[in-house]
């Protein structure tokens, strides 16, 4: 009875080693929080298509003076459809010629695309207009919600990062590629809502909907020691 008392002890310490060495917990509870914050945000959006809030952030995007950044926006407004799925393509390619072990994380990157159709399929909703917002300049088709530019942009330059940053880049120039990325995330935002392409909701849905696919991608540690750079 000791000795069998004994064991279940042991394994009992065990279980969470175990579970530790296949699942990296900081990640799966980054994924958890912002797949629910997702769905809490497409509740609202389902319940107010049109809300006070979505309104007002959107006029007040639209009538900044951007400056510099405002060159940015046509290139986020093109990016996309046909030309993104090229885009993808090339990317895995490249992967594979220059970081063959991390295919698996490129290939996760273009399965995002599934929860923009899932989003889309879900969530029916109109476009802004001029009757509500300053400027409208771009009338995609298809529903608003969420934002497919924002899962594209998030998604594929941390891809990127993940894929070629850590396998090229000097350790101590890993912080500046994540804040290039996350200018690059930023910009795209702004350009969606600035155009009238997007409201804000639009585009806090689609990056809350790619951060949690990618940290639950990158929460499995078969993924995720794909990143770690060769020798």
């Amino acid at each position: 009875m000791a000795a069998f008392a004994l064991m279940e002890v042991v394994s009992s310490h065990q279980a969470p080693r175990r579970i530790g060495a296949l699942v990296n917990p900081a990640l799966l509870g980054v994924a958890i929080a912002t797949a629910a914050a997702a769905v809490v945000l497409s509740l609202y959006v389902l319940g107010h298509p049109i809300n006070s809030e979505d309104i007002a952030v959107e006029r007040d995007v639209q009538l900044t003076d951007w400056g510099p950044l405002a060159y940015t926006f046509p290139f986020f407004s093109w990016i996309g459809d046909l030309k993104g799925a090229v885009l993808e393509v090339l990317i895995f390619v490249a992967v594979l010629i220059f970081n063959r072990r991390a295919w698996v994380i490129a290939v996760g990157g273009v399965l995002s695309g599934a929860w923009y159709q899932l989003g889309i399929n879900l969530v029916h909703r109109s476009r802004p207009t001029t009757a509500l917002v300053p400027q409208v300049t771009e009338h995609p088709g298809a529903s608003s919600y969420p934002s497919g530019h924002t899962i594209f942009i998030v998604t594929v330059t941390t891809v990127l990062m993940l894929c070629f940053g850590y396998r090229f880049l000097p350790r101590r120039a890993l912080p500046v590629g994540w804040i290039l990325v996350a200018l690059i995330v930023f910009a795209n935002a702004i350009g969606r809502i600035y155009t009238g392409a997007h409201w804000p909701s639009d585009v806090l849905g689609g990056l809350l909907i790619a951060v949690a696919w990618m940290s639950l991608l990158l929460s499995v540690r078969w993924v995720s020691d794909r990143v770690r750079r060769q020798a």
